[in-house]
């Protein structure tokens, strides 16, 4: 019954002269528990020289037609056990006796499970094959070896095949009909496996693979096949080779794979580009000391070249054993304890040179929550060290230059106010000394002594708003509080003039009850004083004071009907020592307009002008309701040195 290629036909199954001795010779030794059909099968001859049973209650042809052609029992098999029977020869020779289980399709239609039995005898110098079959579709139970092998092939979720040794298939499972696109196994029995592929690939598994598979009876890869609609797809191929010449074959759709790993490997090959366009050096190193990856900029610092992979053994070398390095390796391992990341700078001399390199380590996690590697970030930071440093230097001595010019502006300032008490109580006297006298030049006398009496009060006045101007520049020694708005600043206009020039002033106060603002007290009374004061000195008619508030800022607006400011010098108004064209002889410092913006910056505010002259002037100075003083830089020798980045351990600088 084994299933070998044989056009031989024979129609009788009576013994003939001389088969006698041998069929009851092998029958005398075979033994079968309750056969139904038995048989003697001379495999020279291929004939059967006994059959007896009836051969319809087992397979789908007649008695006649199984003696006309001995192989056509298979047919009758399901297409896995037409299969699996294909190499029943091979393993008869070798084994001597074997027992199958399989599925047949009957003559009626139904589907029996049979069981046969093959012994193979060597009689009077013929080699025999006895063998009996038995119908236990009753007794048979899912859990036989064969059932369990059916069924693991039918739910395999790849596709499983077998062809004959001409290459036409004889099984196939539902995931392999399910791949290329076909719905039941009788479209392809039969049929060549060149319908699943182009004919290039054709060519391909014809001369290349088919003689690997030959030669080592195996072979696997990935070939472009064709589906039953013509689409194509990449499948990945095992192929295993049979006694027979018959071939099993494994296959699955890896198309998806395929493009998810082009993908990755284009985002791999843009990640590595990317990072060798970097300025900065990465290296990538494993737990065991491993460097994995290093980028360009990271050899060119160390003269050393990388594989396409961005790997090199003498950068490892290089890092692991230089001596530069230990510290590297401490803070590597500081990392990976703690899971935190350090950055530190490292000056060096290489390659003849000084360096400071701007260095950090990073934790990665590849795979799993612990870290398993260390990602170095390496900058050429020497300029921008040098450059800090050289900063660091000047604002040094910026520091020391305010504190010289802060000293000699008090200095010179306490010192003038010395000789000027002196020379104005001189003046004094001597107008008591001439005053009631009489003469021809006593006149002149009192006229000269009035024009110095003017020019001791400039002097007076300039001494003082330069103390002034120097003390807002460098603060005061008390900060700004918090206070109600609209009594301070009612007290501080009114404490601006003399009682017979108040008669001018109108106060009008617009900020909601108990509306309290951040202010500095001196300053903004030095604000007040010289608004009000010049509104005063360049107007003879009423200033207007207006105090108006928001919920987010407050404002001063001071307004006068006097000589106004000419248009072309309203730009240069708050500059120092500045006064416009037509303040004819009213005497003053030009330092006043400063010294209201200065204190309308240390408030975090501003000063508007609205001015036409002959039609006087408009000052408003708008301020937060709460502002962060910019206190200025200390000298240089108050602050605090940085610490050592390296701890206790200090790299050599050779």
């Amino acid at each position: 019954m084994t299933p070998v290629s044989s056009d031989h036909r024979s129609v009788s199954c009576e013994p003939a002269a001389g088969d006698e001795s041998v069929v009851w010779a092998a029958l005398s030794r075979f033994e079968a528990a309750e056969p139904k059909l038995v048989f003697v099968f001379d495999r020279a001859s291929h004939r059967f020289l006994k059959l007896d049973g009836p051969c319809e209650d087992f397979f789908n042809l007649t008695r006649e037609e199984l003696l006309a052609n001995p192989y056509g029992w298979a047919r009758s098999l399901e297409a896995f056990d037409r299969a699996s029977v294909n190499t029943l020869q091979e393993d008869l020779t070798r084994c001597g006796k074997i027992v199958r289980q399989v599925r047949v399709i009957g003559r009626d239609g139904g589907k029996r499970t049979l069981r046969g039995v093959l012994v193979l005898h060597h009689e009077q110098g013929r080699v025999v094959v006895v063998g009996s079959v038995t119908d236990i579709s009753v007794e048979s139970a899912g859990g036989e070896p064969s059932s369990v092998l059916r069924s693991a092939m039918e739910e395999a979720h790849e596709g499983i095949s077998v062809t004959d040794a001409e290459g036409n298939f004889l099984y196939l499972n539902r995931e392999h009909l399910a791949l290329f696109g076909y719905e039941t196994m009788e479209d392809l029995i039969g049929k060549s496996w060149r319908v699943f592929y182009p004919a290039e690939v054709v060519r391909q598994i014809e001369q290349e693979v088919f003689p690997e598979l030959v030669a080592k009876g195996r072979w696997r890869g990935l070939l472009q096949a064709k589906r039953k609609d013509g689409s194509l797809f990449l499948e990945a191929l095992s192929l295993s080779l049979q006694g027979s010449g018959g071939i099993v074959c494994n296959c699955q759709d890896v198309s998806a794979q395929a493009r998810l790993s082009e993908r990755l490997e284009k985002s791999e090959a843009m990640f590595r580009l990317f990072l060798n366009t970097l300025p900065t050096g990465v290296i990538i190193r494993s737990l065991t000391g491993h460097v994995e990856f290093v980028n360009d900029a990271t050899a060119s610092f160390f003269g050393r070249e990388v594989d396409p992979l961005g790997q090199s053994k003498s950068m490892e070398v290089r890092l692991s054993d230089h001596k530069k390095f230990g510290y590297w390796a401490v803070v590597a391992r500081r990392v990976a304890t703690t899971g935190a990341a350090e950055r530190f700078d490292f000056p060096i001399v290489w390659g003849g040179r000084e360096w400071v390199l701007d260095v950090e380590k990073r934790p990665l996690r590849i795979g799993s929550g612990d870290v398993t590697h260390i990602c170095t970030l390496v900058n050429d930071v020497t300029t921008a060290r040098r450059m800090e440093a050289q900063l660091a230097d000047t604002a040094r001595r910026r520091d020391e230059y305010l504190v010289m010019q802060r000293e000699f502006i008090s200095m010179v300032s306490h010192e003038f106010r010395t000789p000027l008490t002196a020379i104005q109580g001189v003046h004094y006297l001597m107008s008591q000394s001439f005053a009631g006298a009489a003469g021809p030049s006593v006149g002149n006398f009192e006229r000269w002594l009035d024009l110095q009496g003017q020019a001791l009060g400039t002097l007076r006045e300039l001494v003082d708003q330069v103390l002034l101007l120097n003390r807002i520049e460098h603060l005061s020694s008390s900060l700004p509080e918090q206070v109600e708005l609209g009594p301070l600043l009612k007290k501080l206009v009114k404490g601006t003039a003399i009682a017979p020039v108040n008669q001018r002033l109108k106060i009008v106060l617009n900020t909601p009850p108990g509306f309290t603002a951040l202010v500095h007290e001196c300053h903004l009374r030095a604000l007040v004083e010289n608004l009000v004061s010049n509104s005063l000195k360049y107007s003879t008619g009423i200033v207007s004071v207006h105090v108006g508030a928001d919920e987010n800022e407050w404002w001063l607006t001071v307004t006068d009907g006097g000589r106004g400011i000419p248009q072309k010098d309203q730009a240069k108004l708050f500059t120092p020592f500045f006064r416009a064209g037509n303040i004819g002889t009213v005497a003053g410092t030009g330092l006043g307009l400063t010294i209201v913006q200065r204190c309308a910056s240390f408030h975090g505010g501003k000063v508007e002008l609205e001015s036409q002259e002959g039609k006087g002037s408009t000052f408003t100075a708008k301020f937060p309701r709460k502002f962060s003083v910019q206190l200025p830089l200390l000298p240089f020798t108050d602050r605090v040195p940085s610490a050592n980045p390296f701890g206790e351990i200090n790299p050599p600088i050779l």
